[in-house]
């Protein structure tokens, strides 16, 4: 009885809250859950009509739901609109009809995962946006990401993401010449480009390349105006940088497999300094004047061997053959680490004062036994 008195007594605080807190918090959770708040009271009957972002799943959706949800929308614009489409035996009818509602109500941040989905294909009305300034499109392989006929214009376009799908080199042109503000590039996995040529996207700065597929083996990069660059590549599949000259900050990542599986740690090092030797060989590097220090080379190859004299004379290395540098960055596997960060002396050298140096541990990589 005492416990019924103060749940009738309780203040309903959440309920009191302005519509705008009470909108911002439904947009944590599916539009589905959201709707079904307006039976809670006459007070949230309304609310969630006016959410700013809206995010939609396939798998919970029907056309008497679509229809509804759309329907009862009445917020003129949409921050933020996220699609994710699954596997289906065919063709969902109402996709375009989700995409056009997101076009139509000016949204912002637009997301699009088909990664799953072997059947979708882009309207055409969706080559065309005023609105829209963060585009996430995930796609699959067995489709062109946008159709080379289509007249490109994403005229606020400022940060473009596409992954997984069919890229040709006038896709990709259609692309950037209907995206003249575009500042934040990122391409995962887009099969068949083979020259990427962002020398007219003026004011592009940042460009993130994942490439694992073989097709980009042969892929070139134009792109004088970055400033940062995030390259992700297998041995096989690393493209050519054909121009970066306003390149300040880069991270390369390039991934060397190993076809058979090593009993011995030994073998497995002898096998990775192989691939990686031959990499830097096929790239025009000279391996006796870029991957050995006066050191020697075992410690530069196989961890296992390296003391933090090691690492004072590699940060020595690279300052003196870079000409800029703000920052360096050692990460050091922990797997391997016989030695304490602390021991290691940071080399002081003129000229070189200001550029910061931070050793850090990190697993880099793990073999099982």
């Amino acid at each position: 009885m005492a416990n019924d008195r103060r749940i009738k007594s309780a203040v309903d605080l959440i309920s009191n809250f302005p519509d705008v807190i009470l909108q911002h918090i439904l947009c944590f959770i599916p539009i589905e859950l959201a709707i079904t708040t307006s039976r809670l009271s006459r007070r949230w009957r309304h609310v969630w009509c006016e959410i700013p972002s809206l995010s939609f799943n396939a798998d919970t959706l029907t056309a008497a739901s679509v229809n509804e949800t759309l329907t009862r929308y009445t917020a003129p614009n949409t921050k933020s609109f996220h699609l994710t489409i699954t596997p289906y035996p065919e063709n969902i009818p109402y996709i375009d009809r989700l995409i056009k509602f997101a076009v139509s109500h000016n949204v912002e941040n637009l997301s699009l995962d088909f990664s799953s989905h072997y059947y979708v294909k882009l309207p055409d009305f969706f080559c065309n946006s005023s609105s829209v300034k963060q585009l996430n499109i995930d796609i699959g392989f067995s489709h062109m990401i946008v159709p080379e006929y289509c007249t490109m214009s994403w005229t606020s376009l400022q940060k473009l993401s596409l992954s997984c799908g069919r890229l040709s080199d006038e896709s990709m042109a259609n692309i950037l010449s209907g995206c003249p503000v575009l500042e934040n590039l990122t391409l995962h996995n887009c099969v068949e480009l083979k020259v990427l040529d962002l020398s007219k996207s003026l004011r592009l700065r940042i460009l993130d390349v994942k490439c694992t597929m073989t097709d980009w083996g042969s892929t070139q990069i134009v792109a004088p105006h970055i400033h940062r660059l995030r390259l992700l590549s297998s041995q096989s599949s690393s493209p050519t940088l054909v121009n970066v000259d306003s390149l300040t900050e880069a991270k390369l990542e390039i991934l060397f497999s190993v076809k058979r599986y090593f009993t011995f740690k030994a073998d497995f090092f002898q096998t990775v300094e192989k691939h990686l030797d031959k990499y830097l060989e096929i790239k025009g590097f000279n391996l006796n004047t870029c991957w050995r220090s006066k050191d020697g080379a075992s410690w530069n190859k196989c961890g296992v061997y390296a003391k933090s004299k090691h690492v004072t004379s590699l940060v020595e290395l690279i300052l003196k053959n870079t000409k800029k540098l703000d920052k360096v960055v050692v990460l050091l596997d922990e797997l391997y680490l016989k030695f304490k960060i602390k021991d290691v002396v940071v080399p002081s050298l003129p000229g070189y004062k200001n550029v910061n140096v931070v050793l850090s541990t990190t697993k880099l990589m793990t073999l099982k036994s």
